[in-house]
């Protein structure tokens, strides 16, 4: 049995108007490192998926707004590229012409964009998140090889969350996704041991008893809550929390600092 110091770390992003972060135990033994127990190929493959996911949501929150846009490109029967290095080739182009337009008007563009293959067909087929400034019909006539639809990002449930939580699928092409670099990076707060056992056995509760938004709230009284879920590690017995926030329309500022936070929460369970 493992007899070291454990605290518990809570790790914050604040993305704009939109916030997540995880509550997870830390295991720290004084003067050695404590030897980790390595997961299953199976375990490993959807932790590497949810944490793509939430990557991409940060950083899609974190550099558009509902001034931008979606795009879903293809191609025309028979103008298909041939190889994946073609598909790659055919769409940084395309980015290279945009590029040029929104230099023209004085804008730089930013871009999220993937690469992959059609569930049911097996067509190559690109999604782009990119920031607006040029009119839609112009973005779409750019492209020219096929079918070209775009729309505004929309931050809702159903918007982005789930268009980030698509694109970093793990079945596209090289990687799960290409960025620009002039991206603004997410940045991480720490906060450690300022939640103790009886704290997450509060979080446990109120999440099986549908009442944990009162619980993240009280603490982040800027936001609202989204979404909140717990997972039990069998293996080292540790409780691990996500929570997804969404800023308050009357609380001001949306910019990307951590949220004003209590240092300690009421013991009382919600």
């Amino acid at each position: 049995m493992y007899t070291g110091r454990t605290f518990n770390r809570e790790s914050v992003y604040v993305c704009g108007d939109y916030m997540d972060g995880d509550i997870y135990p830390v295991f720290q033994a004084p003067g050695k490192r404590r030897s980790r127990c390595k997961p299953t190929s199976e375990i490993q493959q959807k932790l590497n998926q949810k944490n793509a996911e939430k990557k991409l949501t940060r950083l899609v929150h974190s550099n558009f707004t509902e001034d931008d846009i979606a795009l879903h490109l293809t191609y025309r029967p028979g103008e298909e590229p041939q190889t994946e290095e073609e598909a790659q080739h055919i769409l940084s182009n395309y980015i290279r012409r945009l590029k040029r337009r929104y230099a023209k008007l004085g804008m730089e563009l930013k871009y999220i964009s993937c690469t992959e293959y059609g569930k049911t067909n097996g067509r190559v087929h690109h999604h782009v998140i990119l920031s607006g400034g040029l009119d839609r019909d112009t973005i779409e006539k750019v492209w020219g090889l096929g079918y070209a639809n775009s729309k505004r990002l929309q931050f809702n449930e159903s918007g982005v969350t789930g268009l980030a939580h698509y694109i970093a699928k793990d079945k596209h092409f090289f990687k799960r996704w290409n960025q620009s670099r002039n991206l603004t990076i997410p940045q991480c707060a720490q906060f450690d041991g300022q939640l103790n056992m009886d704290d997450i056995a509060d979080i446990e509760e109120a999440i099986e008893c549908g009442t944990q938004w009162q619980w993240f709230e009280d603490r982040y009284p800027d936001f609202q809550l989204v979404e909140a879920t717990c997972y039990k590690n069998n293996i080292n017995r540790g409780t691990y929390i996500h929570f997804e926030m969404r800023r308050r329309e009357w609380s001001g500022s949306s910019a990307a600092q951590p949220a004003r936070m209590k240092k300690r929460t009421p013991s009382g369970r919600p």
